[in-house]
């Protein structure tokens, strides 16, 4: 009596080991390896950028048209994407690496968003359904 709990928390933890059971890939719903794919695909790119330009696009989850204009640091528009529609996403927009302003408006507000952006780096800016920015993270 005196092992009982011990005996006892060994044999459940036992059993929980060898009841696991694991299912093979292609038993996944395609969602699921199309999700995998695009992950192996976004590392296989990172992999090869060989000192590629930044870039930068803006995706319109709003329900007005936006606009994306890039400046250099010395005040020069270098990119713009203009009334990008709800549900849309603009083109890449590639620039040389350095101190890079993003100016997104929608016709009533203006917004700046400055970013030191280095080669691979990619800037994918969002507005969601309140016509707010929800991303500003620039990825490498």
């Amino acid at each position: 009596m005196k092992y009982l709990l011990k005996y006892s928390a060994l044999t459940i933890l036992f059993f929980a080991f060898f009841n696991c059971a694991t299912e093979p890939m292609e038993f996944l719903d395609g969602s699921t390896n199309a999700f995998v794919e695009e992950i192996e695909n976004a590392v296989a790119a990172e992999a090869h950028c060989n000192d590629a330009d930044p870039k930068a696009r803006i995706t319109n989850n709003g329900t007005v048209e936006v606009n994306l204009e890039v400046y250099d640091v010395a005040g020069n528009l270098i990119g713009y994407e203009y009334n990008v529609e709800p549900g849309h996403h603009s083109d890449w927009s590639d620039f040389s690496a350095g101190e890079i302003t993003f100016l997104v408006s929608n016709g009533s507000s203006d917004k700046l968003i400055v970013c030191n952006m280095g080669t691979c780096m990619t800037f994918n800016i969002e507005v969601d359904a309140n016509n707010q920015l929800t991303t500003n993270q620039v990825h490498l």
